[in-house]
């Protein structure tokens, strides 16, 4: 399952980078500074109920996006990023889970070059160190391979190549099947655009 929903993630990925090629072929995007690749800081917990202490982990990201215009003051970006997430636990290790990132976002410029950005949110497994002793179960939990998040936050153009973005990112679904665990991230991102 994990690998079929990787497959599908990067059929995506690869299908709209071929759509992107065919639109720089015929429109100045790219040009204008619309591509940029992205990395930044992730501070991220496991959302957990009071049998259990999930403590925050930092991780990072990195990845691109790209910026296609709808007006002078909104704009779509789609983004993939590969992000380091987890927890702290109520054990002696943490919680750590590898991520592909698939953001939607739309932001809208409130003032100047300060935006505000909010959208749906993606994302695959790729690994995780959860095993029988993360929750002292007798067998390996089960993971969701998916999870479906929200992101909001606000971002600030400095100037034509570099944005800054902070961002809260909860999901919806448990990362563990049988547990309250869904994920909860902050970033805090730089972008260069070209």
């Amino acid at each position: 399952m994990k690998k079929i929903a990787f497959l599908i993630v990067l059929f995506s990925f690869l299908s709209s980078q071929n759509t992107l090629a065919q639109i720089q072929g015929t429109s100045n995007i790219g040009a204008d500074g619309t591509v940029a690749v992205k990395a930044g800081f992730n501070l991220s917990a496991l959302g957990g109920d009071s049998r259990y202490d999930y403590g925050t982990k930092p991780g990072f990201h990195l990845g691109g996006l790209v910026e296609i215009p709808f007006s002078d003051v909104i704009i779509l970006q789609p983004e993939v990023l590969l992000s380091f997430q987890g927890s702290g636990t109520f054990l002696e290790d943490d919680i750590n889970l590898f991520y592909l990132n698939v953001p939607l976002i739309g932001k809208y410029n409130v003032w100047d070059n300060l935006f505000i950005e909010a959208g749906p949110q993606l994302s695959v497994l790729l690994s995780s160190n959860i095993d029988e002793d993360t929750y002292g179960t007798l067998v390996t939990p089960d993971k969701n391979t998916l999870d479906i998040g929200f992101a909001f936050g606000a971002g600030y153009r400095l100037d034509e190549n570099f944005y800054f973005q902070l961002r809260f990112i909860p999901g919806f679904i448990n990362v563990v099947k049988d547990f309250d665990s869904k994920n909860r991230v902050a970033q805090i991102s730089a972008s260069y655009f070209f």
